[in-house]
């Protein structure tokens, strides 16, 4: 991309390039960043192996992008899902353990799930924008 030709970068649940991010948004752009919060499928965690998010993640955050980027805004959002057995695959298969689960195993055990999960989605939506040097 070019030098300063995005009005907006989204950053959802991913490694940050704050550098790169600085580089192509325009002076007066916006950084939207997701990231999940220690409580985000936390009904999940035990049976499926997923890691814990570590519950310093937003300062770790901050720190990565302070030089760079002035945090505007944070929005803590927290909601519950019903999920079928289905969508409860899908979504361990998307998440980072994915590649520490065994595909027989997440099979088995989804379909050991005869009804919906209850599964917490809780995240925080920051809003950044560029520092000016």
């Amino acid at each position: 991309m070019r030098t300063g030709c995005a009005d907006l970068v989204l950053n959802v649940f991913a490694p940050r390039n704050g550098p790169e991010f600085h580089r192509v948004l325009r002076p007066d752009g916006a950084l939207l960043v997701v990231t999940p919060t220690d409580r985000h499928l936390r009904e999940l965690r035990a049976s499926f192996h997923l890691p814990a998010v570590d519950p310093r993640k937003e300062e770790r955050l901050r720190r990565t992008l302070a030089d760079r980027f002035r945090q505007a805004c944070a929005e803590p959002l927290e909601y519950a899902m019903s999920l079928p057995p289905e969508d409860v695959a899908r979504l361990v298969a998307m998440s980072p353990a994915a590649h520490h689960v065994d595909p027989a195993e997440l099979h088995r055990h989804v379909g050991e799930l005869d009804t919906s999960v209850r599964v917490t989605a809780s995240f925080v939506v920051s809003v950044y924008r560029p520092a000016v040097h």
